[in-house]
């Protein structure tokens, strides 16, 4: 028998966002926080990660959890060709970014004497070894980017990676299970979060 306070302290707690879910936050923002529904969208129509994600930060209104931005995110966005749109997505990812540092400032992180990310930027030898296991997947070896944002989930000691984007990080989700890497679309996090929505509702 499942034990229920086990299951409830297993839930994620600390969740990193892939650059797709940044997106999805500034481009979809009205349905998200204001439950506006997209354009072109029917009452059955809306993507079910989207709608996932809109549960999942409804909840966390009172839960809570702590969503990590990394700041190779910055890098990434400002890689938008559109010079205006660019401009618009790198303010935002800005602003989540700065919050989230500011945020590590005021809390012990949970894996060594309270250092933070910020002051752990640098490649322990710990690291460095765990990016030897990511560069034995072929993709993870091409793409510095995706290896380093794997990275920086050990880094901030998350305990899932959220992403919809099922070309990169999410196709290789089973091997990276077997380094201590938790990959989810949203819809799979809220699934796991659901049971529980009535204690922060």
């Amino acid at each position: 028998m499942c034990d229920p306070m086990a299951q409830f302290c297993a839930l994620p707690g600390r969740v990193i966002l892939d650059t797709c879910i940044i997106n999805l936050l500034q481009d979809q923002g009205e349905y998200i926080w204001d439950g506006v529904d997209p354009e072109g969208a029917s009452k059955y129509g809306i993507d079910p990660d989207l709608m996932a994600l809109r549960a999942i930060l409804q909840v966390n209104q009172r839960a809570m959890f702590q969503f990590v931005i990394s700041p190779l995110t910055l890098a990434e966005v400002a890689n938008t060709q559109d010079l205006p749109e660019r401009e618009r997505r790198v303010r935002w990812v800005l602003d989540i970014l700065d919050h989230w540092l500011v945020m590590l400032d005021d809390i012990e992180d949970r894996t060594s004497q309270g250092g933070t990310v910020r002051s752990r930027f640098k490649l322990s030898p710990y690291l460095q070894r765990f990016e030897q296991q990511l560069m034995q997947i072929p993709d993870f070896r091409r793409d510095p980017m995706d290896r380093l944002l794997l990275v920086q989930y050990r880094m901030a000691n998350c305990d899932a990676f959220v992403t919809v984007d099922t070309g990169t990080i999410w196709r290789h989700r089973e091997e990276l299970h077997k380094l201590g890497i938790r990959v989810l679309k949203p819809k799979e996090l809220w699934s796991i979060l659901e049971p529980w929505a009535r204690i922060w509702m």
